[in-house]
């Protein structure tokens, strides 16, 4: 019959106890892939997949704000259709000058007139408008720019929260799995007890740090659903690259080269320029505005006792006696000289932009690239380094753990290091005005289809 010996009785049985927890322990440190995809496997059917595209489509479909925002097209559309209309009314008057003593009735008068801006005032505040509609698209193209780095940057932040954690949890694992032998190898005798409290702390230390990577992950994922106009009950799954980008679109051209790009590409700095012209339309109005306008109708007189009606023209002029729009001249020369001031400050806001934008995406290339080539590869040399060490008795347990924490601090200084150059890569395009959607997508919607959103805020009416 076979007996099974102790552990301690032989050299042999603790060398191989060794060697089987390192090797078993290392693997789950170094390879995590089986576990993600197990994970994968328990997503719920309902569940909605999120790539970095889905994100920027969601976002302009619906984001609550930038729905808002959208809206201001159709504000400024009815604000053009109001200025194509005629100023003023008819003006229709009946007038009665009354009888002698003793007569019926006296003379009426039925006057009906027209005032009409000759000086081309409808046509400067039709001009005015169309620009302003302009403005607005610009307006709301700029907005969806922002919304859509917005949305893209918390996006990344949600992916790398949830690589995170996973990097947590399966330190996590490695430590429980450790501290269970590690209290098998306590009741043997073959370490200390200082040994063994050094592994309990660490545990305590691995489940702290799952807690906060799990808490970092939601209120990830919760800031991203709200950008998106998803309700919080909502099961996403995200899925992005998690390598470190070598090239972009836009190859390694000279800052003055994006700067040139985002002047023809950026939003707010079209919105500028219609603004501008927008302004210089309105002081020009104003001062057109001060002209007497005519009045021009027809005058019906009726005779006492006179059962005919006659006819006549009625002419009449405007008096700017009082009001000569002087206020209003002011006023739009101020606005016009604001309006230049602040196309001035965008332009050196949209180079202030790329440039901080560039650089920070080049330092955080370099740091991610070097996390990616040297630390993580070093580390994972250490892992093979560490199982043979171990394997031989040549290391004790305290240094066991303190290789496995430089590889866990490997690990999420990497994903730190990916998540600011994500982050930076984002803001670069949004600088350089390559995330602006299209104004087809961003129309204003209709009353009926935004009641309609209002109503499919469930989770289960989302098609995953």
């Amino acid at each position: 019959m076979l007996q099974l010996l102790p552990i301690k009785s032989s050299v042999a049985a603790r060398v191989a106890f060794r060697i089987t927890l390192v090797v078993a322990l290392l693997f789950a440190c170094v390879a995590p892939q089986p576990a993600a995809a197990q994970a994968a496997s328990r997503v719920r059917a309902d569940t909605l997949t999120l790539t970095l595209d889905d994100v920027q489509r969601l976002v302009v479909e619906g984001s609550p704000t930038l729905l808002g925002t959208r809206q201001e097209t159709a504000i400024a559309r009815g604000a053009l259709r109001q200025a194509r209309l005629f100023r003023s009314n008819p003006d229709l008057a009946l007038q009665s000058t009354g009888g002698a003593r003793g007569s019926a009735r006296g003379q009426l008068q039925l006057t009906l007139t027209q005032e009409i801006e000759w000086a081309g005032q409808r046509g400067l505040r039709a001009s005015a408008a169309r620009t302003g509609f302009d403005r607005a698209v610009f307006g709301v193209r700029d907005a969806g720019r922002l919304t859509i780095s917005d949305a893209s940057v918390s996006f990344h932040r949600a992916f790398a929260a949830e690589r995170r954690l996973a990097v947590a949890e399966e330190a996590l694992s490695l430590v429980e799995r450790l501290l269970s032998a590690v209290r098998i190898q306590v009741r043997e005798g073959e370490i200390s007890k200082l040994e063994a409290n050094l592994a309990e702390i660490e545990s305590g230390r691995a489940r702290g740090r799952v807690l906060s990577a799990r808490r970092a992950a939601t209120n990830a994922e919760l800031e991203l659903k709200l950008l998106v106009g998803l309700t919080p009950e909502t099961p996403v799954r995200l899925v992005g690259d998690s390598t470190v980008v070598r090239s972009t679109r836009f190859g390694d051209p000279a800052v003055d080269s994006l700067v040139a790009l985002a002047i023809v590409r950026r939003p707010d700095l079209a919105a500028s320029a219609e603004a501008v012209r927008e302004a210089e339309t309105l002081r020009a109005l104003s001062r057109r505005e001060a002209f007497p306008n005519l009045r021009v109708g027809a005058a019906a007189t009726s005779a006492p006792g006179d059962a005919r009606l006659d006819l006549g023209p009625a002419i009449g002029l405007t008096l700017p006696f009082f009001n000569r729009n002087q206020g209003v001249g002011d006023q739009r020369r101020a606005q016009l000289d604001q309006a230049h001031l602040e196309r001035r400050a965008t332009l050196l806001r949209v180079r202030m932009d790329v440039a901080t934008a560039e650089r920070a995406f080049r330092a955080a290339s370099e740091e991610a690239l070097e996390y990616e080539t040297s630390v993580l590869q070093r580390a994972h040399e250490n892992v093979a380094l560490l199982e043979i060490a171990y394997g031989a008795g040549k290391i004790g347990l305290s240094t066991l753990l303190l290789l496995r924490n430089q590889l866990l601090d490997a690990e999420l200084g990497f994903w730190d290091a990916w998540l600011a150059q994500r982050e930076a890569l984002v803001r670069l395009e949004a600088a350089t005005g390559v995330l602006t959607p299209p104004a087809a997508l961003l129309q204003p919607l209709d009353p009926a289809a935004v009641r309609m959103r209002d109503s499919t805020t469930s989770p289960a009416r989302i098609t995953p």
